[in-house]
């Protein structure tokens, strides 16, 4: 049968008289409650020390006491070391770490707390300490959930040194790029003063070479028993008209190199000039029928001298990189304004569209036509120089084993 007690009658248990909830006397409300508590934050008088209240034995208490102060040791011991990265070091998120500073070293607190109440039953420090505690590990969870995308995008110790890897490498390519621009820039120098000296040095030469074989040309085309000689001689002119057209475009990079590549310009009538260049390039070649297209009587502005060599440039080309093609098409016209385009069409070769883009540098030769045509690769980057100083534009759309169209504007 159970052992009923008297409703205001108390039970002793460890030395102290505890009630039934249900029929304990009558308190105060809720407010003088928490008035109370605060007045009695350190009153041990309503509870006993932990050693007195239950059946603990000297190796079970001194085990929960010593485990107790550890781990609150431990837990003191991690915020200082904290405060101290914080002091020295430019830590982020300073905030949260303060936090975790608080709420840790409020965690080590309980724990001491719990081995300090065996001999000082301080129950409500203890609850006081635990509820701040509750409220510190929350607010620490939702700063922390708060900050986690920022956190989460700190890249780890060995993505760092992967990144330092990598900007070496960076630094070490940059280096050697600038080394290697640097010697070319020095080489490109070099041949720039080569080819200014080189070409000086030629054309008083291949001046007297030219002016002796016209002399030649006309004793033999007033001397019938020389005529077997004449071919030969005609032969040796082209040569060395081609030789002075190598010297001449070796003088014009050097102009346009040192900015000295002046123009003169005046008007004319843009068909005449075509004609003129086509007769040029058609002597001793009568594969090509070469169609003109366009406006007999436009006019342009601009150096014709310098136009004729870039026309006569484009159709040499043509010609050149067509060797099995039968027809060339020029077709002029003007735009808007007073300006004019003229595009040179052939069906020859092509050029990769892969070495479209350096084209027109200097120097530039086709990978695949450099073994078997001749050339310097100086006439589509002085033509080019050329239409960028009438303040014009050029360009060429090309498919391999297809052909070429070459075209520039000119304002």
């Amino acid at each position: 049968m159970m052992n009923m007690q008297s409703p205001t009658k108390g039970v002793d248990v460890c030395g102290k008289e505890c009630y039934n909830a249900s029929v304990m006397p009558a308190k105060a409300g809720l407010f003088g409650q928490f008035k109370e508590y605060f007045t009695k934050l350190f009153d041990t008088a309503d509870w006993p020390p932990r050693w007195h209240c239950g059946n603990w034995t000297d190796f079970h208490g001194w085990l929960y006491i010593i485990a107790d102060l550890m781990i609150g040791i431990a837990y003191f011991a991690i915020p200082i070391l904290l405060i101290r990265i914080i002091i020295k070091k430019d830590t982020p998120f300073t905030k949260l770490f303060w936090l975790f500073i608080a709420f840790i070293a409020l965690c080590g607190s309980t724990h001491v707390i719990d081995a300090l109440i065996f001999w000082w039953p301080a129950y409500r420090l203890s609850a006081l300490i635990r509820f701040l505690t509750g409220l510190v590990s929350i607010f620490t969870v939702c700063i922390l959930y708060k900050s986690w995308p920022m956190i989460y995008s700190i890249r780890t110790q060995k993505q760092l040194e992967a990144e330092i890897e990598e900007r070496k490498k960076a630094e070490q390519e940059a280096r050697h790029q600038q080394i290697l621009k640097e010697t070319t820039e020095e080489l490109m120098k070099k041949k720039d003063e080569f080819m200014s000296i080189a070409s000086h040095e030629l054309k008083t030469p291949i001046t007297t070479v030219k002016g002796l074989l016209q002399l030649v040309e006309r004793v033999v085309v007033k001397e019938p028993t020389l005529q077997q000689v004449a071919p030969m001689v005609q032969k040796a002119s082209r040569q060395v008209n081609k030789l002075t057209g190598l010297v001449n475009d070796l003088l014009d990079v050097t102009k346009i190199q040192a900015g000295k590549l002046v123009l003169i310009q005046t008007e004319f009538v843009l068909l005449d000039l075509i004609e003129e260049c086509i007769e040029q390039c058609q002597i001793g070649e009568t594969q090509h029928e070469i169609f003109i297209s366009g406006d007999p009587g436009l006019v342009i502005f601009a150096d014709r001298n310098r136009l004729e060599q870039v026309i006569c440039n484009l159709i040499t080309n043509a010609i050149k990189y067509s060797p099995n093609g039968k027809e060339l098409n020029i077709i002029y016209k003007g735009l808007s304004g007073s300006g004019v385009k003229v595009e040179v069409i052939d069906n020859g070769i092509g050029i990769p569209e892969q070495e479209l883009i350096n084209i027109f540098d200097r120097f530039f030769r086709v990978e695949h036509t450099s073994q078997n045509f001749s050339g310097l690769g100086l006439g589509l980057y002085i033509s080019s120089e050329i239409i960028k100083h009438h303040h014009g534009s050029i360009g060429v759309e090309s498919k391999q084993g297809v052909g070429s169209k070459f075209w520039f504007n000119l304002p």
